[in-house]
């Protein structure tokens, strides 16, 4: 009971605390949020979202390959679990525009729109996919190499200052 009452203070305190921040957050029109959510369809980021559905049905199927017996089951479920998933996901698209658009201007937001339908913008969004899975597998060893530099040197540059690691 006192934990309860302790946490609805605490939270009471942080939504107190909060509000000048809720206050200063400029009020985005209808036609701003839409804004924003047609860049985040041309550039992909709706469909990283909505892909969180297909990878999770992915990965249960992948689990039920050693247990045939729960295919028919499973496909059940997930059949179930989509519209929940489709919600879910609807909610999240709509939180990410609105952060979008709290960033952006409408103005900016239809200009980044207006590239992403062009003939480059759509030659880019076509090859970037490409380009990024020649990337990753470049970026792994790259950044571990990267990291261990930095740590290197930030130990010879504390070791001149008297310091051990």
């Amino acid at each position: 009971m006192i934990r309860h009452i302790l946490a609805s203070l605490a939270l009471g305190l942080a939504l107190l605390g909060a509000a000048p921040a809720f206050a200063q957050a400029p009020t985005l029109t209808p036609s701003h949020l839409q804004a924003a959510r047609e860049v985040m369809d041309l550039t992909g980021v709706t469909q990283n979202i909505t892909n969180i559905y297909r990878e999770f049905e992915e990965s249960a199927k992948g689990f039920v390959a050693t247990r045939p017996e729960m295919a028919k089951d499973t496909d059940a479920v997930l059949g179930e679990l989509k519209a929940e998933a489709d919600k879910r996901s609807e909610e999240m698209i709509k939180t990410a525009a609105a952060v979008f658009a709290s960033k952006m201007t409408e103005a900016d937001l239809k200009a980044v729109a207006g590239f992403f339908k062009s003939e480059v913008g759509q030659r880019y969004t076509s090859l970037r996919g490409k380009a990024m899975e020649e990337i990753f597998p470049l970026l792994q060893p790259w950044s571990v190499q990267t990291s261990n530099y930095l740590f290197d040197r930030f130990s010879q540059e504390m070791r001149k200052r008297g310091h051990t690691l």
